[in-house]
């Protein structure tokens, strides 16, 4: 039974973290639960743990003695997202190719007894996925960072529709900014967001392992909205 239930939670939190727009109410009242199973006075009722850690790339490549896979200089071309934009359609098709070859000598490379070379494509895949998303998620605001500094200079402009400047009331501001301290305000907030998205799933990961920790446990605290679960990060 342990193993039972350790496995179906572990896919359910693997699953949101792979999928963040499904489970929505589901997940958090999945983690308040499994935040209490963590209790001693729990896991001696249950006789059982119900939390153990995420599966990840790098827990099953070593696990089965292919760790030396992610250090491998083929793994950047078996998981690079190729990027179309203007290029020619046989140029595309030739990084594809040439992405299609590494993978498959890396899975002919790293299977062996303890892993075969499905899983290892499962493996780059995954990596892939998250090469995917930083395409799609960080490097828009890449852009947007390039943009901001490229067309506007932080302490002057040259004509008033370049200001930046907000006035609250004003076209649904709700500040009133200089536009020295609004061009602040974008940067600081484009770089922040750049940089959450672009460790997205490590800090996730971390977060969770900090909330189910069986030694850092929670305490109920009012914190001016109600009885609300109070843990260090």
């Amino acid at each position: 039974n342990a193993e039972f239930f350790q496995q179906v939670f572990e896919i359910g939190r693997r699953h949101k973290i792979l999928n963040p727009e499904k489970m929505r109410t589901e997940y958090g009242k999945l983690l308040y639960m499994l935040m209490d199973s963590q209790s001693p006075d729990v896991q001696n009722l249950l006789e059982f743990k119900c939390v153990r850690p995420l599966n990840t790339v790098h827990s099953l490549l070593f696990e089965a003695g292919a760790g030396d896979l992610l250090k491998d200089s083929l793994i950047a071309t078996a998981t690079e997202e190729i990027k179309a934009g203007k290029r020619k359609r046989y140029e595309v098709q030739n990084d594809i190719r040439r992405k299609e070859r590494a993978r498959d000598m890396l899975a002919k490379k790293y299977a062996n007894r303890s892993i075969s070379k499905d899983e290892i494509l499962n493996c780059l895949y995954s990596i892939g996925d998250n090469n995917s998303y930083l395409l799609y998620n960080r490097d828009p605001i890449d852009k947007m960072i390039d943009l901001l500094q490229k067309h506007f200079d932080p302490t002057e402009y040259e004509a008033q529709e370049f200001s930046l400047a907000i006035v609250g009331g004003v076209n649904g501001a709700r500040l009133s900014h200089s536009h020295n301290r609004q061009y602040t305000f974008v940067l600081q907030s484009l770089t922040l967001w750049r940089e959450i998205s672009h460790d997205m799933y490590k800090l996730w990961y971390l977060a969770e392992r900090d909330i189910l920790s069986e030694t850092n446990r929670y305490t109920l605290a009012d914190t001016g909205q109600g009885l609300n679960r109070i843990q260090r990060a």
